[in-house]
């Protein structure tokens, strides 16, 4: 019998895996929001307090969203009472890649404890990418959606904001989306020459015999 990674794998196949797997995986995931979240929520707190400083008070979860609050006072509107002001930020849209992941992984043929390792190291990476988005989301409200007094007391200066809109873009459009599958090529590079044996055969130089 052959081993589950020594078989035979098809490109068309593996896709066809995928998809079958992604709406399994994304189901378990949206039910395992709460549960990220609240890892998230411990994980952000510790990094905003290193970038942000005194800005960011807490990070805290409510209706699945990271509500951060902030020292800063809300304007009072219509006679409410002024209190401490406070955004949500929708911490999922960065952690969609989990289940892209993990759907890989189902779909690829490997041992079982080759899997849970690889599961492991990727959804610790993935979460690390979902802090990211967090951290720059947060700092690009700070910055530029809250008025220049706040704004101020970050002491940001012109590059500074240059490289937090650059960090949002990344977290937003192209963490999320690219580190699963560049993961994957990383922790299965020996499935490439089984799904394209032709990019595996390269030519080596014929040796000329010696005398």
């Amino acid at each position: 019998m052959t081993k589950e990674s020594d078989q035979i794998i098809s490109v068309k196949g593996f896709l066809l895996k995928i998809l079958i797997w992604l709406p399994i995986t994304f189901v378990l995931w949206y039910f395992l929001t709460p549960v990220i979240l609240y890892v998230l929520s411990f994980l952000s707190k510790a990094t905003l307090s290193l970038v942000a400083g005194q800005s960011v008070v807490n990070v805290e979860v409510y209706e699945h969203v990271l509500h951060i609050i902030t020292p800063f006072a809300a304007e009072k509107t219509n006679d409410v009472n002024q209190g401490q002001l406070v955004f949500a930020i929708n911490a999922m849209k960065y952690g969609y890649g989990i289940a892209l992941f993990i759907a890989m992984l189902l779909a690829t043929p490997d041992k079982l404890g080759n899997k849970l390792q690889n599961l492991y190291i990727g959804i610790l990476i993935l979460l690390i990418v979902q802090v990211w988005g967090i951290t720059f989301d947060t700092l690009q409200t700070l910055v530029f959606k809250l008025g220049m007094g706040i704004a101020e007391t970050l002491n940001t200066t012109a590059f500074t904001r240059e490289l937090i809109a650059l960090g949002y873009q990344m977290g937003y459009l192209i963490l999320p989306a690219v580190t699963p599958v560049l993961m994957w090529f990383v922790m299965y590079q020996n499935h490439l020459e089984k799904m394209a044996p032709k990019f595996a055969k390269i030519k080596k130089p014929k040796k000329k015999p010696s005398n």
